[in-house]
């Protein structure tokens, strides 16, 4: 029997956050009426993170390579199984861009704006490919930002998506820090106009901000993220519980040189009918906490990465 949504996205919740408690706010039974019957998101998928130090990736392959084995060798110690992709060092090129207005309106009231551009043979496609983003540490309040499109335009992906994004060692709280982010993404069929108004007559929700329709987006810190990533395989936790991994390195080209943001994570879907074992969750939980011990010198106290643009607009 399918639950219905109050239920599901409380039992999804507080299985998430005993999992990784203590730094995931707890839900209260008051805020359970709080929770909005529309629209009907729920946990998605969570996507546990890490910084890299910088220092290893000056060769991006020699660094995905060095990390990739030191996964390996965490993974055979911790029992669990790796499926590896096909080629799993093999790099990917995007660029990775942020817009807000002058005085960032959207990352003050919670938003993000990002744009994405994939390379094919070294040349830049323009894709006009969006997503806006609502993250808040509290899940009520990132469940009650609706990020439906104004009528007329498709999501890239056919929905909205609520993930929890966990960041180790953060320099939030120098532990495990989670913030709850709702987004949508959309693949426009031409430029965009960089205007408040342009993007909220496709995002109602960035109609909350009341800001003039003609203010402009501009280009956060006027740096685009070169992004190299590769996707090496899955984790094997254990009952059907699989993370994806990614390692990137976004390179910052600023004033005083060349600013690199490496980074290792996993993210796993959550589902509607089930719950993952205890025993799954806890080497799921733990993992990073693992490779951090066995190889302490490649993490680095972080965030995440958008915020590592963001502080360079200061």
């Amino acid at each position: 029997m399918k639950l219905s949504f109050i239920p599901l996205i409380v039992l999804l919740l507080a299985s998430f956050m005993m999992s990784c408690a203590p730094s995931v706010p707890e839900v209260k039974a008051e805020q359970v009426a709080e929770m909005p019957t529309t629209p009907k998101y729920f946990l998605n998928s969570s996507e546990y993170k890490v910084l890299l130090n910088p220092t290893e990736f000056s060769d991006y392959s020699k660094g995905f390579e060095a990390y990739w084995t030191i996964i390996n060798e965490v993974a055979a110690a911790e029992g669990i199984a790796i499926i590896a992709s096909e080629h799993p060092l093999k790099l990917k090129h995007k660029e990775v861009s942020f817009f807000d207005t002058k005085d960032l309106d959207l990352r003050k009231n919670g938003f993000l704006l990002r744009q994405k551009l994939k390379y094919k043979n070294d040349q830049k496609v323009s894709s006009y490919e969006f997503a806006v983003k609502y993250r808040n540490a509290d899940p009520v309040t990132a469940l009650s930002t609706d990020l439906t499109l104004a009528e007329g335009y498709t999501s890239k992906y056919g929905k909205i998506e609520l993930e929890s994004d966990i960041v180790y060692f953060s320099t939030a709280n120098g532990g495990r820090h989670a913030t709850f982010t709702v987004s949508n993404s959309i693949k426009l069929e031409g430029e965009p106009t960089m205007t408040s108004g342009y993007f909220s007559a496709i995002y109602p929700a960035l109609q909350s901000m009341n800001l003039p329709a003609e203010t402009e987006l501009l280009l956060v810190a006027g740096i685009a993220a070169d992004e190299w990533m590769v996707v090496p395989g899955k984790l094997d936790f254990g009952d059907g519980l699989y993370g994806r991994m990614d390692m990137t390195v976004w390179a910052l080209e600023t004033e005083n040189g060349t600013v690199l943001v490496p980074e290792f994570s996993f993210d796993h879907p959550f589902f509607e009918d089930r719950d993952f074992d205890a025993a799954a969750m806890l080497r799921c939980t733990t993992f990073i906490e693992k490779l951090q011990v066995a190889s302490p010198s490649w993490v680095v106290p972080g965030a995440l990465k958008a915020a590592e643009v963001f502080a360079l607009s200061k």
